[in-house]
């Protein structure tokens, strides 16, 4: 399920903003505790550490190479950039595979030269996906699906560069006339970054990956050159299932006793369900909501929800939050 985004007279931004404020209104199981967002933007701001990179982003984005190389591992690796409904699998097997995993295999994959270019990316299998992130083949019929669905968006992406940009990701790159929400609109046009829902028979824009790839792509090449973009502020928070879980804990939001009750039991919640989407959806409007909130208080005028997000999400590794069960569902969006 796409929508035409290069098609929509709004940006994807504003279409991801709109919806997200029509599933909050219409939400049944997940609700934005609204007397409390003042008091919690204040304490996310007290903790904000500025822009720069945090010790996850140097080991994970923080590769040395060329510029082309660069911006080729930040593209692959959010073509990947999905699993957290695989990844309890893995822990049940003494596997590693979090984020910090995945991005860390795939680096060492580039410097070997396994995974380098979008040429490569094209042609790679389930096997050899198998190898470099250290999942032996039948381990478990999830974790056999993954590496399956890791090189099915591997070979997209590779196919959409070479077929639109020579090859080249800085092609790509430079199409974007240094505006992260166009590299969003970009790939969002490509099928493995088509994050698209449906609520009531509506359909709810999200686009996770393609938003998290400009905002990893401007902190990657250090916010200079083809990644200068001007527009950063424009994008939401990357949807996920860390937001809404420390939003939960925070008192922010607050779910339906059952769903409640199925997220701490470590049942999985189905793709595209009401739930589902209102856990992410919610999360974005909770966001939206706080930005507006910190800018009426005076706290900051030029507060966005690209630095809440990476508040949030940093603040999840937190013991706290991660002793607590996130909510699990098996797809592609993350």
């Amino acid at each position: 399920m796409t929508m035409p985004v290069t098609m929509q007279s709004k940006n994807i931004c504003t279409q991801v903003r709109e919806a997200a404020a029509m599933v909050a209104g219409k939400a049944q199981s997940v609700h934005i505790c609204h007397d409390k967002l003042a008091a919690y933007a204040g304490l996310l701001l007290a903790q904000s550490t500025g822009q720069g990179m945090t010790t996850l982003d140097r080991d994970t984005l923080g590769a040395a190479g060329t510029t082309e190389e660069t911006a080729a591992y930040v593209l692959a690796l959010d073509a990947i950039n999905f699993g957290s409904g695989y990844f309890a699998v893995a822990q049940q097997k003494n596997l590693g595979l979090e984020y910090a995993d995945l991005a860390l295999a795939l680096r060492r994959a580039f410097d070997e030269n396994t995974l380098k270019t979008p040429a490569q990316w094209a042609v790679v299998t389930p096997a050899v996906c198998h190898d470099v992130f250290g999942i032996p083949a039948q381990a478990d019929p999830a974790l056999d699906e993954l590496m399956m669905l890791f090189a099915k968006h591997l070979n997209e992406a590779g196919a959409a560069v070479h077929a639109h940009y020579q090859g080249q990701v800085l092609n790509l790159l430079a199409d974007c006339q240094k505006s992260a929400v166009r590299l969003a609109e970009l790939v969002a046009a490509w099928p493995g970054f088509a994050d698209v829902t449906t609520y009531n028979d509506t359909l709810v824009p999200i686009y996770k990956r393609a938003q998290i790839l400009a905002a990893d792509m401007h902190l990657a090449l250090g916010g200079q050159g083809l990644a200068d973009f001007d527009d950063l502020d424009q994008l939401t928070i990357f949807a996920d299932n860390m937001v809404p879980h420390v939003l939960r804990y925070d008192g922010i939001l607050t779910y339906a006793a059952d769903l409640a009750a199925a997220i701490d039991a470590g049942e999985l919640i189905a793709p595209d369900t009401a739930e589902e989407v209102e856990l992410r959806a919610v999360s974005i409007h909770a966001v939206e909501c706080l930005v507006t909130v910190a800018q009426a208080q005076g706290q900051s005028q030029s507060v966005s929800a690209l630095d809440l997000d990476r508040i949030i999400w940093n603040r999840g590794y937190a013991q706290d939050y991660i002793s607590k069960p996130a909510h699990r569902t098996m797809t592609v969006w993350y």
